[in-house]
């Protein structure tokens, strides 16, 4: 019954394109920049010979990464990636991406209750962490998707362009394991050549916006970004930018917001509520309502390139 369950959900990952490792229970697909989201089913030692306890493990691996891994820890180069090296890892549950939920078949009536709800969650969550497997989301939302791995995710980006400002920064405050495998991989593995024929990277969009070795010149960098957004839409405009600068925009800065603008008034230079973003790079937002209406004035100051600046103007209403 187990293996009935298998090839079915093998059918299913087959239809997001991931691909099944010589008939087990290992899926993987792979993005164009050699990442891999892998899904694997782990039994519990739970088990039993007609009884089947097990979890459904999700993971995201980055190229550099497992190169990283690989090398050092010695495995061959057609050695492909477990869940257990992802950068970031959780299981499909129940009812929620949680840590903790088990499946368990052991009649033909679980099978089928299994099954289905296998294929529901699969179904809510997978489109979710497809978004794993584009370099611009992982830039742009890597706060949201990966809250306190934001900054090692960015980092083996970062590496993969070689030793940087931008990364130094980032390495400034890691963690000293996480680190110093970034360092080694950014000053041993970097190849210039292989990677000045990936001509059409995200991260060379990122790096020019952020001040990495491509980045533009003082000149093309914008001090400020101001326009307009109704008061409703404050907290997602602050998560949206909070996300293109890898700042982990979290409920303590709802809490820090809630009231801040019952006074403000953009008519006065006196009057506007300023709050830091403490990303890469660091931004102050001013933000102050507009006299008798439900619009909140905004504008942002911080050394931000043409991309990052475009960006946040498609979130407001310019003057």
């Amino acid at each position: 019954m187990f293996d009935t369950f298998v090839e079915g959900f093998a059918e299913q990952l087959a239809g997001y394109g991931f691909e099944r490792d010589q008939g087990g229970r290992v899926f993987r697909r792979f993005s164009p920049d050699r990442d891999v989201l892998i899904v694997e089913l782990q039994l519990s030692t739970h088990s039993t010979r007609t009884e089947k306890v097990f979890y459904i493990n999700v993971a995201l691996v980055l190229a550099s990464q497992w190169e990283s891994d690989r090398r050092r820890l010695g495995l061959p180069g057609f050695e492909l990636p477990r869940s257990f090296h992802g950068i970031w890892s959780h299981r499909i549950g129940l009812s929620t991406l949680s840590g903790g939920d088990q499946w368990e078949i052991k009649d033909r009536a679980t099978l089928v209750k299994v099954s289905n709800g296998v294929r529901l969650r699969v179904d809510e969550t997978l489109p979710e962490l497809m978004r794993m497997l584009d370099r611009d989301a992982l830039f742009v939302d890597a706060a949201e998707l990966f809250r306190g791995r934001a900054w090692r995710v960015r980092a083996w980006l970062l590496a993969e362009k070689g030793p940087s400002e931008e990364l130094e920064r980032l390495l400034s405050a890691g963690e000293p394991g996480a680190v110093r495998m970034i360092r080694e991989y950014s000053a041993n593995f970097y190849d210039p050549q292989a990677s000045e024929l990936l001509v059409a990277r995200p991260q060379a969009r990122h790096e020019s916006e952020s001040g990495g070795d491509n980045a533009r010149s003082a000149a093309d960098a914008q001090p400020a970004v101001q326009g307009r957004v109704a008061e409703d839409d404050v907290v997602q405009m602050l998560k949206r930018i909070s996300g293109y600068i890898g700042y982990a925009y979290d409920h303590l800065d709802e809490a820090a917001l809630t009231g801040a603008l019952d006074d403000t008034n953009d008519e006065s230079a006196d009057a506007w509520f300023r709050y830091p973003l403490m990303g890469m790079p660091p931004l102050l937002v001013h933000l102050a309502r507009s006299p008798g209406g439900a619009v909140v004035s905004v504008h942002i100051e911080g050394t931000m390139g043409r991309i990052l600046t475009t960006r946040i103007a498609t979130l407001l209403d310019l003057p």
